[in-house]
């Protein structure tokens, strides 16, 4: 038998047992000395400030760049709109962070309106019309099934017995269809309320109590703007539009209805990828309608458009495996990764230059053309760089990403409603990567980067043995039943 009986045990039959020698003790392991902890830097005044007013004088250099070839009332509506974002998305609960990147997203499909807009202006370019069809299939889907994943998201945070009216809010979605067709000189107007009201559903999104509000905000919103921007298009052109838009919604209906609660985090990523999608048939396309010369604001708008639309399209699709299954979760360290990012960074800033000096149309479109390319191998190097764990973080960057990639598409299409938007999700997104980072402990450069600092594991020397608690079916069942409050971490 065991030890113990052994042990107790002194006779049997009538003999007596010699009682075994004791069990040999554990050896103890011997400690480790102290490592002795540095001492702390002492703050320096000085260097402080030093970078600050060095890193203040650089973003002030770069609004002045704006300035030269941005509109105005575009750059205003950039910064105010960047600042409201930047403060609504501090007052956002964590537990709603997942449905606020939903959200943004399903918003970000306002590059439907780009696409809109370049069908427009692109009726004697069949090319470039064609990816203006494309550009407003994709978001078509992801407005759609973005909301509806958001509602279902928001949904899960129902308890027995709670009534939501918040349906209510979209009524005022029939006062921008009625004044669209009845009142054509309210169109800006229509527009300008309609991206307040994307702001609005970020500030919804700060408590359970209005997050249900706060989504109808956003599906008014976009909605607004969509109208606006069809009664504005050519007879011919708003047929093609409408058909496109009912096909793509179809098809994001049925794909947000469809998939199961617990990949709904992993199918925000996926539909982030018709974002950049979007841009980059936008920003191709609306060069190759209206081709210039030089490095004017258009120009510079459309091959930033787009890297960042490439970059959100592949990554946001290895984001989507990873969290979904379909890829491995280890990060993809290849030899040399931070020399093929920055290699890839110095190609695309040649291209840029070349894209500003060549005054053939067909030489830049191909180098647009080249530059996504270079986009979408960049982004599957990124996030593919990146493990598992810090998906859920790259997602953020991701809608951050799709965010500046709506304020290029505004510059360069002079959309004041693209412009705001873009600014809110842009500024938002990097401000809840920054949160998110703080909350998981992760280096926030780590994931911008694709594990710039990712080190190898160290395998320690402790080989001694392992305590472990054993535990039973009923006493975690008594756990449940006394407990008040449950923590679940996946």
């Amino acid at each position: 038998g065991d030890i113990v009986s052994r042990s107790i045990v002194c006779c049997r039959n009538g003999e007596q047992i010699k009682m075994p020698p004791p069990p040999q003790p554990t050896p103890v392991k011997p400690k480790a000395a102290p490592v002795k902890a540095k001492a702390a830097a002492e703050a320096n005044p000085l260097r402080a400030a030093i970078v600050g007013s060095l890193v203040l004088t650089f973003g002030v250099a770069c609004l002045l760049g704006l300035g030269e070839g941005v509109k105005t009332s575009l750059l205003t509506t950039f910064l105010l709109a960047g600042a409201a974002g930047y403060q609504a998305v501090w007052g956002v609960a964590h537990a709603l962070h997942t449905p606020l990147m939903s959200v943004t997203n399903a918003i970000s499909g306002m590059t439907a309106v780009g696409g809109l807009l370049l069908m427009q202006r692109s009726v004697d370019t069949p090319a470039a019309q064609g990816l203006g069809m494309l550009a407003v299939g994709a978001s078509a889907v992801n407005i759609i099934g973005g909301f509806v994943v958001s509602q279902r998201m928001l949904n899960l945070f129902k308890k027995p017995g709670d009534k939501d009216y918040s349906a209510m809010m979209l009524i005022p979605g029939l006062v921008f269809l009625v004044v669209c067709f009845t009142h054509a000189e309210l169109l800006q107007p229509v527009l300008s309320v309609s991206a307040l009201l994307c702001v609005a559903a970020i500030g919804g999104l700060a408590a359970m109590g209005t997050a249900n509000a706060g989504c109808k905000f956003g599906m008014v919103g976009v909605f607004g703007a969509l109208v606006a921007t069809f009664v504005s298009l050519r007879t011919e052109v708003v047929a093609v539009a409408a058909g496109l838009m009912v096909a793509g919604g179809l098809l994001g209906l049925a794909w947000g209805m469809k998939v199961s609660p617990i990949a709904l985090p992993q199918t925000v990523a996926a539909f982030h990828s018709l974002v950049g999608l979007a841009a980059m048939c936008t920003s191709i396309g609306s060069y190759w309608a209206r081709p210039m010369v030089g490095a004017g604001m258009e120009n510079v708008s459309a091959i930033l458009g787009d890297f960042i639309g490439g970059v959100t399209l592949t990554g946001s699709i290895i984001a989507f495996g990873k969290l979904n299954g379909n890829l491995s979760s280890k990060p993809l360290n290849l030899p040399g990764k931070n020399y093929l990012n920055l290699s890839g960074l110095l190609i695309f800033i040649a291209m840029m230059v070349a894209f500003f000096q060549t005054e053939s149309n067909f030489v830049g479109i191909s180098i647009l053309t080249a530059a996504g390319a270079l986009a979408c191998v960049m982004g599957v190097h990124l996030v593919g760089s990146v493990g598992g764990g810090d998906m859920p973080v790259c997602i953020t960057v991701l809608n951050s990403y799709s965010g500046w990639a709506l304020v290029a598409e505004g510059f360069l299409l002079k959309s004041t409603v693209l412009t705001i938007v873009g600014s809110l999700i842009g500024f938002s997104g990097a401000i809840l990567t920054k949160i998110m980072c703080d909350a998981m402990n992760r280096d926030i450069f780590n994931v911008l980067f694709g594990g710039i600092n990712n080190a190898p594991v160290v395998k320690s020397g402790d080989t001694g043995p392992k305590e472990h608690t054993e535990t039973s079916v009923a006493a975690v069942a008594e756990l449940l039943a006394n407990s008040r409050e449950v923590l679940v971490v996946p």
